[in-house]
């Protein structure tokens, strides 16, 4: 699973960066081999769920901290649409920390929400906690990928 540090310090996107290009590179669905296994290790240590608007306010209402900035796998596609993850908990104070994102409070995430509505959202652990709400871009995002290439990854949440 990723961790905050990985976040704040931008190594983040080299695991990403890798698996996107192994994607580029192989037929669907994905092989059975070393590397799918560990691409799949990989993606199911940050548990991701899709989430419903909210669902995703739960999560906000619920944060000690939150903050909004630039989604991380954006930084690979810097001419992709711009869309903003929020970030809760100690992953929001360390990424406002860092310059990474600025704070915000539950009524402005819930605009920001409002505003990515034709965007999936996704919520990823890491550190050991659900700390990551996207509205991801599937053509960009890892995670949807991922499940192009059959790795099912994007679970529902109850």
């Amino acid at each position: 699973m990723a961790t905050i540090e990985e976040y704040t310090g931008g190594t983040i996107q080299k695991g990403i960066q890798k698996a996107l290009m192994y994607f580029d590179t192989i037929s669907s669905p994905v092989p059975d081999d070393e590397k799918s296994r560990h691409i799949r290790q990989k993606i199911d240590a940050f548990e991701p769920f899709l989430l419903t608007p909210d669902q995703a306010m739960g999560y906000i209402r619920s944060a000690r901290s939150i903050a909004i900035g630039e989604r991380v796998c954006r930084a690979l596609n810097p001419g992709s649409l711009f869309t903003e993850s929020v970030f809760l908990d100690d992953l929001a104070i360390e990424m406002v920390r860092a310059g990474k994102a600025r704070n915000a409070g539950v009524e402005e995430a819930r605009i920001y929400l409002e505003k990515s509505s034709k965007h999936p959202l996704i919520i990823s652990k890491v550190s050991g906690k659900h700390q990551e709400i996207c509205p991801s871009v599937p053509s960009e995002c890892v995670y949807w990928r991922a499940e192009k290439k059959g790795i099912h990854c994007l679970k529902r949440k109850a």
